[in-house]
């Protein structure tokens, strides 16, 4: 099984942006414990749905994409049970309507996940950090999209992307990245403390599922499997900004006698996820 079997296929959206009061809705049908098929979804939450396409899957997908819902559906019927993650719950219960910016940066960065994320914002904000950098071209972008994946679609292969970092009722607020003209330009996760539950969450469920059997791992070894760094778009000096966070709110030690560093995991993501909107200010 290849990596990429493991996110979302490049196509998954069928060019749908992640609307926020789309998201809101599957957040409130998940907790409501329903289940059913999309048809039956799209008549329960409102999310449009023709008869074979429309926005009602995408919208679900991006769900899963962003860590904001688990399907314990049964076998691969047409029947999907949603289930909220803690992320999800804690999203539901404090900010319904994707208002905060860090609501929106970590459903970005599990976006982005190796494993559960989707395809082409994992190709994009991970490996393609070394490939193209923080600042490129459609142009570029697309060119290295077809490389990383081997596909020579028609269309471009960033798909709503631009659209969804660009638009109001999607991800605009959190400034992940800007367009103008044919060029775009990254911006690193915000170095904020009120963020700092929020990323100690984050930082151990990649751990808990890429090192699930240590206590123990150096930054190299962390960043090779996880892209972590690159995903956030810090900087050397960003990264240990970040460690201090995390190791200051009691997430990880680290030990930086060692080259390069060991961090330590000492607590569990479960601990974080329902506080991390309690420093925001």
């Amino acid at each position: 099984m290849t990596d990429s079997s493991l996110r979302l296929p490049h196509n998954f959206h069928q060019t749908f942006i992640p609307e926020k009061h789309y998201l809101t809705a599957i957040l409130r049908y998940a907790a409501d414990d329903l289940s059913g098929s999309f048809t039956e979804m799209s008549d329960e939450t409102g999310i449009p749905m023709g008869k074979s396409s429309g926005k009602m899957p995408a919208i679900f997908n991006y769900a899963l994409g962003m860590g904001l819902i688990e399907d314990q559906s049964k076998g691969r019927g047409a029947e999907k049970k949603p289930c909220l993650t803690p992320f999800g719950r804690t999203v539901l219960l404090e900010d319904p309507n994707f208002s905060e910016e860090l609501t929106q940066w970590l459903a970005h960065l599990n976006l982005c996940r190796r494993f559960h994320g989707a395809d082409i914002w994992f190709l994009t904000f991970g490996p393609g950090q070394d490939a193209i950098g923080m600042q490129f071209s459609k142009d570029e972008l697309d060119q290295y999209l077809r490389r990383a994946t081997g596909k020579r679609p028609k269309k471009t292969m960033a798909g709503p992307m631009f659209g969804m970092y660009d638009d109001p009722a999607s991800f605009k607020t959190s400034r992940i990245l800007s367009v103008e003209n044919e060029m775009i330009k990254r911006f690193p996760a915000p170095l904020l403390d009120g963020f700092s539950d929020g990323y100690c969450a984050h930082f151990l469920s990649l751990f808990e599922k890429h090192f699930s059997r240590e206590r123990q791992v150096t930054v190299t070894d962390f960043e090779s499997e996880t892209y972590w760094g690159r995903i956030g778009g810090w900087n050397e000096s960003q990264m240990e900004f970040i460690w201090d966070l995390l190791q200051n709110k009691k997430a990880v030690d680290v030990d930086r006698q060692m080259n390069p560093w060991i961090i330590t995991r000492k607590s569990d993501a479960s601990a974080y996820w329902r506080t991390i909107y309690d420093d925001l200010v």
